[in-house]
């Protein structure tokens, strides 16, 4: 019988394309699968083995879906399991056919087994494998992800970040700055996947800049009839009612498209895109006390249904969707760069907002962005002149890996989770130390990523500029 703990249980699901299986077990195991293939199928037997060791060689060569593993092959060990779960190039659902006797499902289960059967393999085990092992590698593919699994980070740390519970749940985050052009889209977006694609949380973007949206830019997607104004139509046609059916009516979940070999129904990551016209930011429906009033009920609705919820704003403050969503926020990333004109006109606009719209300082935390210590500004005095400490830092990229991902419509983070340049990976600490700042347990993930066996990671230029 199957033995899982996988949330959709035995559900059953049935696919069009037959899925590649590779098994590596003694002959009495395996033959009974041999049968498996054709129309009536739902998998393929790509290839059988009786040695542990030509299992890399196999996957490299027949990229499967599945492999069925028996910890009675010859040279079996828990560290096998572990590569194959976390193989870097594609995902992979690995399910046991373990033995009656002891503790070997529990073994494989720890080590990123998705599943297991107890042996003896009877014809009644292999129609169920036929049956469920779309859902299997479904589940496989839900729990992986190429960023993390290029980093070499372990899956049970993800998985226990994944799963931390609610005592860090931050909720609403908006990412904002008084100045066009100081990064507000970039961090935004990345911090998102950072959130959802590696942590494993449940995930808002909203794209409320006002100016007109950008996100959907960076993730080479099409609003279509799922945007900010339209739920904005929706909310004023039902006299100023937001419901949850009405959020999911609107937003579009990203992950299949960040990944197409995503089939599974549950998103990380959804979204919900901004105006694709600036002159709609006018129209009354997101004007002035309307606009205010939805977009907090917008995001009071949201941090109900989601874990995080992130907000890339405009900069004006006389908007009444980007001035709601500062009201409602938990925490404002508040983005300077080290040009001037970015830390004088944001210091006069923040010391405004706090004097006179009564919104809590303490709510706004300073990141610098693309800094480079060749503008001649040092992070102390920026820290000093803006009179707060300095959330996080991020490096400017001189590589120009951030632009490129921009342009290709692919987040830099979903590409730069490996082995980086110098260059990138400076400006890949500084999104990490602004996510980990966030979301604390994000901290075990860059621990198991450099190798720091606990020690809490250094990133270039400090985490605060000597200012905390």
């Amino acid at each position: 019988m199957l033995k899982t703990l996988l949330k959709r249980g035995t559900e059953e699901v049935a696919e069009a394309t037959a899925l590649g299986v590779i098994i590596a077990a003694p002959p009495e195991l395996f033959q009974p699968f041999l049968a498996l293939g054709g129309p009536d199928h739902h998998v393929t037997i790509l290839a059988t083995t009786r040695d542990a060791a030509d299992l890399p060689g196999d996957v490299q060569a027949y990229r499967p879906q599945v492999v069925l593993l028996s910890p009675e092959v010859r040279g079996y060990t828990p560290e096998l399991v572990a590569q194959l779960a976390n193989w870097p190039e594609f995902p992979i659902a690995v399910v046991g056919l373990v033995p009656p006797n002891g503790n070997w499902g529990a073994e494989m289960s720890s080590s990123g087994a998705t599943a297991f059967y107890t042996t003896p393999v009877t014809p009644a085990i292999v129609a169920q494998f036929d049956r469920q092992a779309r859902l299997l590698f479904d589940q496989a593919r839900q729990g992986w992800n190429a960023p993390v699994a290029a980093s070499g980070v372990p899956r049970q740390v993800v998985a226990a970040v994944g799963a931390t519970g609610y005592a860090y749940r931050t909720g609403v985050i908006a990412f904002w700055s008084t100045k066009g052009g100081d990064g507000k889209t970039t961090l935004a977006v990345n911090v998102a996947c950072l959130l959802s694609q590696v942590a494993g949380k449940k995930v808002l973007l909203v794209d409320a800049d006002m100016n007109c949206g950008r996100a959907a830019l960076h993730l080479n997607m099409q609003p279509d009839q799922n945007t900010l104004l339209h739920l904005a139509s929706d909310y004023a046609e039902a006299n100023g009612q937001l419901t949850g059916k009405m959020l999911r009516r609107r937003v579009v979940g990203a992950d299949r498209h960040l990944d197409p070999r995503t089939r599974v129904v549950e998103s990380r990551l959804d979204v919900l895109f901004g105006i694709t016209k600036i002159q709609q930011a006018s129209v009354p429906e997101l004007h002035g006390r309307q606009g205010h009033e939805f977009m907090s009920d917008l995001l009071r609705l949201a941090r109900e249904l989601y874990d995080f919820v992130i907000v890339d704003l405009g900069s004006s403050t006389q908007v009444g969707p980007h001035f709601g969503a500062l009201n409602a926020a938990d925490v404002v990333v508040f983005i300077c760069t080290s040009d001037r004109t970015s830390l004088f006109h944001n210091r006069a606009t923040l010391q405004a907002l706090t004097a006179e719209a009564d919104l809590r300082p303490d709510k706004f935390k300073l990141v610098m962005n693309r800094f480079d210590p060749a503008d001649r500004i040092d992070l102390k005095d920026a820290a000093d002149f803006m009179g707060m400490p300095i959330f996080a830092t991020v490096p400017e990229d001189r590589s120009r890996a951030v632009i490129a991902a921009v342009n290709e419509g692919r987040p830099f983070v979903l590409q730069h989770m490996g082995k980086n340049a110098p260059d990138a990976e400076a400006t890949l600490r500084g999104l990490l130390a602004i996510t980990e700042e966030i979301f604390p347990p994000m901290g075990a993930i860059i621990k198991a990523r450099a190798g720091q066996n606990g020690r809490r990671l250094r990133f270039a230029f400090g985490r605060g500029g000597g200012s905390r």
